[in-house]
């Protein structure tokens, strides 16, 4: 191989990585925006974006240990004039991109009420992302309560 050759290929190579990281680059922000707006819709009622957001195939398991699906989650959520997230805010994310998966891990702060009585809960979670169809969707969560 002649070093025109040599530095044609070197040069491919260092190319179609600088394309695979601003991919992943670009596909982590969309993660970290998309960890965000879910938080906005649960505090504003946004059932279609969390529906849409929420793979049909998906599960948490709750601070309690319990294993609950989509169906669950979101008939609970809704059931209830009585039961209101207040505010939530999600930080120290990070996200780590293995091709067609992500995995976002941080921290959620919310406060709510159910029938009057109002409570604070910080979680640490993990969302497990995957790209279906083009687009990305959570396809499975755990959450585990951080002691005061």
């Amino acid at each position: 191989m002649g070093l025109f050759s040599i530095g044609l290929a070197s040069g491919l190579l260092t190319a179609h990585l600088w394309a695979q990281s601003a991919q992943a680059s670009g596909d982590q922000s969309a993660i970290l925006d998309l960890v965000q707006r879910l938080a906005a819709a649960w505090v504003g009622g946004d059932r279609a974006f969390i529906e849409g957001l929420l793979a049909d195939d998906w599960t948490v398991i709750d601070q309690g240990g319990r294993v609950l699906t989509k169906r669950q989650v979101l008939d609970e959520a809704f059931a209830s004039a009585e039961r209101r997230i207040e505010s939530m805010v999600v930080d120290e994310v990070q996200v780590r991109m293995l091709g067609d998966v992500a995995v976002a891990t941080g921290r959620t702060r919310a406060t709510g009420s159910y029938r009057g009585e109002s409570a604070t809960v910080t979680l640490r979670f993990t969302d497990v992302f995957a790209r279906r169809q083009g687009r990305w969707q959570v396809v499975a969560s755990q959450g585990t309560t951080v002691a005061p």
